[in-house]
């Protein structure tokens, strides 16, 4: 959305930084995450970075929703966002974007 409106420098790493929020936090979708992640130019590091800021503001904000256990079809097992977090970039190189 950032791309198709003339916006600043500052509201588009933010608006790129909700984008991957949503895709890591309330979708817990692993390849999507790799692929914004990716046509932003984030490295692994960079990211985890992103999503560990967002976390604990959201937990400042009482915003807790997102970040409670979801079911992870890949671990068979309900996984908090951390945890998550920590499964996917274990696997990070090995999800497939395509």
């Amino acid at each position: 959305m950032a791309k198709s409106v003339d916006v600043g420098k500052e509201e588009d790493q933010d608006a790129r930084a909700k984008a991957l929020w949503e895709m890591a936090a309330v979708n817990r979708n692993a390849p999507g995450t790799k692929m914004l992640a990716q046509e932003y130019g984030l490295s692994k590091s960079e990211l985890k970075g992103l999503l560990e800021q967002y976390a604990e503001t959201r937990r400042h904000e009482g915003d807790l929703k997102p970040l409670e256990p979801c079911f992870d079809i890949r671990t068979g097992a309900y996984l908090s966002f951390e945890q998550w977090v920590v499964a996917f970039l274990k696997k990070y190189d090995k999800v497939s974007v395509a």
